[in-house]
């Protein structure tokens, strides 16, 4: 039996013998992760709103501020559960042997849903995006691939939103409520870098960040149970939205417009709602003994 085949059920973490919820604080996590990363992006806002330049670069401050989630969860895991839970959790960033489908859908998956919204922008008249095939910006590709998964979000995040959060949810509330409450934890918790210019989120309309952030979460959260728990997966899922989106001219301010967007929202929400209702009916026929 493949680690799909065992997970495919999607179940919620609590039922499988996690009990972080019970171990590890969430309403102290989550003030802690808040306060420390706004705390560090507050000189910023200063900054902003007083047209005054710091010594040191914004994406430093961005980038500490985005690694707050994961050092959180480590410290709080550790702190509050103890070592055997913290080993446990480093080892979910290490768990590769999965179908490599899996693999494909989490790196190729979303360049496929923004290709498609791209398409769509084209056919409703839409400007064709200059898109070089063998130019320089596609070989490098691979290289900001590697620096999105290392200081771009995934790896400072995704500690605390699936390994410390997401299992907490689970064991409050059902699928999908439990995915879509932590999208809007996950969309407030960036909401200072929509007012600082230097970051990506900057040029971006709240509202389609929230909106896509919810249905994305939901997608994470299958990844992540029929993987095995795989933490590596979910972070490279993680990258690939966040490296397409840039290379692929998603953006409003590279695409001259928010309906490439507005279409990457509306895809995701039917690619997330098609996996919902799938799980409801494959435990709707799992036997009762």
């Amino acid at each position: 039996m493949t680690i799909n085949d065992r997970r495919g059920s999607m179940q919620p973490a609590h039922s499988r013998g996690t009990n972080s919820d019970v171990h590890i604080p969430l309403t102290v996590y989550l003030l802690v992760t808040f306060g420390i990363a706004w705390l560090i992006w507050l000189p910023l806002l200063i900054a902003e709103y007083l047209r005054l330049s710091l010594s040191v670069p914004s994406v430093v401050f961005i980038t500490l501020g985005s690694f707050t989630p994961s050092i959180v969860a480590l410290f709080i895991t550790w702190r509050y559960a103890g070592g055997t839970e913290l080993r446990q959790l480093l080892g979910r960033a290490l768990v590769w042997r999965i179908s490599p489908a899996w693999y494909v859908l989490a790196i190729v998956g979303p360049a496929m849903v923004m290709l498609l919204a791209m398409g769509g922008h084209i056919l409703l008249g839409g400007t064709v995006p200059d898109y070089v095939p063998f130019g320089a910006r596609w070989l490098i590709v691979a290289v900001n691939f590697v620096l999105v998964f290392l200081i771009g979000g995934p790896l400072g995040e995704e500690f605390g939103w699936r390994g410390v959060v997401l299992p907490a949810l689970e064991a409050r509330f059902r699928p999908p409520w439990d995915s879509l409450i932590l999208g809007i934890i996950w969309t407030v918790w960036h909401l200072p870098l929509f007012f600082i210019s230097a970051s990506a989120q900057h040029s971006l309309p709240f509202w389609l960040f929230a909106l896509l952030t919810m249905p994305l979460c939901i997608l994470i959260t299958w990844v992540y149970h029929c993987s095995g728990d795989s933490l590596l997966l979910v972070m490279l899922f993680h990258a690939a939205v966040n490296t397409w989106s840039g290379v692929l001219k998603i953006g409003p301010e590279a695409a001259g417009s928010t309906r490439p967007l507005t279409l990457v929202v509306l895809l995701t929400w039917v690619v997330a709602l098609l996996v919902v209702v799938g799980r409801k009916r494959v435990t709707s026929k799992r036997p009762l003994i």
